[in-house]
């Protein structure tokens, strides 16, 4: 999906609060960034690679715990998030730096210039990359992603008259989801461990505000063709609050999965 599309994704202000709705409605009390980074030892690490940065919502935790001297390299194809992403790394006493590029299957960088890489939430737009990530690290590297369940709000969907925009999300997730994320990456890591983040979104009617913001940052991906400024389809917004009305809450499934990759490029 060309970049242009997710117009979402290049508007840090929109994501940042929609990671804040998530926060507030998961019940999973925890962060899903201190479960990806919990038991590593990330203090020598001075060379770091975040790909699909967005407004540096994993960069930033991932800095607090690098050496001092870290340069955290951030890539996405929106140049709004680089002023955000460059902010939550001065924040932490860290270097930054911003590329805004596509990414595809070419990485910019020599062999092994990496400790780490990092692809939170975005990997299933550029899948292909994965060979360049194991080049870009150096031998003892790691790669850590986080990704969807394929079996989350487009289970819902087609209940709200969405059926083919479930099958679009499903095709999207699908690239690199929770259920085959760990064999695609084993074709580019010796070592590839799995862990499960187990997780709903629980909506009260009083949370219908946070519940429509939530939908309009996915609307690119619910509604190909949807401009920044649109509402939602006005069937989602009346099956919503039906839902919302009938049942005093709407429950909707968000599982993902850890992926932490080690030994790049071993067969």
């Amino acid at each position: 999906m060309a970049a242009a599309a997710l117009w979402s994704y290049g508007c840090p202000a929109l994501h940042e609060r929609v990671s804040e709705i998530l926060q507030r409605h998961s019940t999973n009390p925890a962060d899903v960034r201190e479960v990806a980074l919990s038991g590593l030892d990330l203090a020598h690490l001075r060379h770091v690679l975040d790909l699909g940065c967005g407004y540096g919502f994993m960069a930033e935790a991932i800095a607090r715990r690098t050496a001092p001297d870290a340069r955290i390299v951030g890539v996405d194809a929106w140049a709004s998030n680089q002023a955000p992403f460059l902010r939550k790394i001065a924040g932490t006493g860290r270097r930054g730096s911003f590329r805004c590029m596509e990414v595809d299957a070419a990485l910019p960088w020599p062999d092994g210039r990496f400790d780490l890489a990092v692809c939170c939430y975005s990997l299933y737009f550029f899948v292909e990359v994965l060979p360049e990530v194991a080049r870009v690290l150096a031998p003892g590297g790691l790669f850590v992603t986080v990704t969807h369940s394929e079996h989350r709000l487009a289970g819902q969907l087609p209940h709200a008259g969405f059926g083919d925009a479930a099958a679009g999300l499903l095709s999207v997730t699908r690239r690199f989801s929770a259920e085959n994320g760990e064999e695609r990456l084993r074709r580019f890591f010796g070592t590839v461990e799995r862990i499960e983040y187990r997780n709903t979104l629980r909506f009260e009617a009083r949370h219908v505000d946070d519940l429509q913001t939530y939908l309009r940052f996915k609307l690119p991906l619910l509604v190909p063709g949807a401009a920044p400024g649109d509402e939602l389809p006005a069937r989602l917004s009346r099956y919503l609050r039906e839902t919302l009305e009938r049942d005093g809450e709407l429950v909707v499934e968000k599982n993902d999965a850890i992926f932490r990759c080690r030994e790049p490029n071993a067969r």
